[in-house]
């Protein structure tokens, strides 16, 4: 079972590193910032940290779990009554002992420490992906605060335009006063949602700048447009199984699971502890040297201990199971939601250059006379509606596909894929 996992991390390697060329990548986040931001992460240099502990852990596992122990003793024997001198003789003894593990411990031993040594970098993998996660989605809450204040502030300055417009109309009495006020109460309010959208941008933008010490240049000059998902579900689900951290994790605890149960049964078998003394006794008159050997002898406690173990394996192998079946789940919700944002900002596009184009008429024919300002100020808040649908569905479509990519471990896979020294 061991080989049969372990022979599958080549492939998943392979697999992670060649097809990273065949995937194109919308430059929301370019690499050199991405590796940047993630280097100024301190959970990222916690999980250097992490990973030098496990590896030194798991070294610890091969070595023998006993040391070497130092025994000494003095004793006076009195050989008179207690008044005599020279009656009494000053003895010691010294010694060292050591117990040994028998060569079935030895081999368990080793095999839990090839188990974690397989378990530690898996585990710094899986922490990689995660605080690469974290700054994607700080990364994406602000270009979504960002795209509403800059889609807003744009729509602010449209509709003081048409309330300077309409102020004119009045002074030449071609309208009503209560066109300017419905003017001025439409830009009152978008007024009040720019200052909440500034506010977002702001606390969105914070969390980039304290965090990951994130500089004003990283901010892009445009959003690109999504891609569609290539490839299809079949070819994603075999991807992001054979590149899949919790899923290899949980193959690595059985492994681990069965190298502990083996150490059980071996330890059904006390471990003999034998050592080498001397001494001297009867005025220094007698010189002793021996050798001591002890064993302990085993009670139904360590049968039971072998039992909990296998417990134990079962339980890792039904985890698996489980972790299977819900990393399928999570991997094809993955690609339906990449796949479902893009559509719905395909269709919201349409909707905002359809409502665009609504709110120009509208426009053209206020400015002609023909209309009231009513409409034109619903016009404007449809194509305002649509603009706001488009630019959240814009950013929810990319930050699907970023995550997708994430999944699979083809987004900046000699990042994510590397091990630390």
């Amino acid at each position: 079972m061991t080989l049969r996992y372990l022979s599958l991390l080549p492939l998943m390697f392979y697999m992670g590193f060649a097809s990273a060329a065949e995937i194109t990548i919308p430059q929301v986040l370019p690499k050199t910032v991405a590796q940047r931001l993630l280097a100024n992460d301190p959970a990222l240099a916690a999980a250097d940290s992490i990973l030098s502990s496990a590896r030194i852990e798991a070294n610890q596992l091969s070595l023998s779990p006993y040391d070497w122990v130092a025994r000494g003793t003095y004793q006076q024997r009195n050989y008179g009554n207690g008044t005599s001198k020279g009656s009494n003789s000053n003895e010691w003894n010294l010694g060292v002992e050591r117990t040994i593990r028998l060569p079935a411990k030895v081999r368990a031993d080793q095999a839990s420490a090839d188990a974690a040594n397989q378990i530690a970098p898996l585990q710094y993998q899986q922490t990689r992906r995660q605080v690469a996660a974290n700054m994607l989605d700080a990364w994406f809450d602000w270009l979504a605060a960002d795209a509403r204040k800059t889609l807003l502030l744009r729509q602010q300055t449209t509709v003081a335009d048409n309330v300077a417009a309409v102020t004119k109309r009045v002074k030449g009495g071609d309208a009503a006063q209560l066109e300017q006020k419905l003017a001025s109460a439409e830009l009152t309010t978008l007024q009040r949602q720019v200052s909440e959208a500034n506010n977002a941008e702001a606390s969105a933008w914070t969390q980039l700048a304290v965090r990951y010490q994130a500089s004003p240049n990283v901010k892009p000059s445009n959003l690109p447009d999504p891609i569609a998902v290539p490839n299809d579900a079949t070819w994603w689900q075999s991807r992001m199984l054979e590149t899949n951290d919790p899923l290899a994790l949980a193959r690595s605890q059985v492994i681990s699971a069965e190298a502990a149960a083996q150490r059980a049964k071996a330890e059904s078998q006390p471990d003999p502890t034998v050592g080498v003394f001397t001494a001297s006794e009867a005025y220094g008159n007698e010189r002793i040297i021996g050798v001591t050997a002890s064993i302990l002898i085993g009670t139904k406690r360590r049968s039971l201990e072998v039992e909990r173990m296998m417990a134990q394996v079962n339980s890792a192998r039904l985890s698996l199971a489980l972790v299977e079946r819900e990393q399928r789940a999570v991997i094809q919700n993955s690609f339906q939601s990449a796949q479902g944002y893009f559509e719905r900002w395909q269709l919201a596009q349409q909707a905002a250059i359809t409502m665009a184009d609504n709110a120009r008429l509208t426009q053209k024919a206020y400015s002609l006379g023909e209309g009231d300002v009513q409409q034109l100020l619903l016009a404007r808040r449809q194509a305002l509606a649509a603009a706001e649908d488009e630019a959240t569905a814009k950013v929810a479509a990319l930050r699907a596909y970023y995550q997708l990519l994430l999944s699979a471990k083809l987004l900046w896979p000699d990042w994510l894929n590397r091990t630390a020294s």
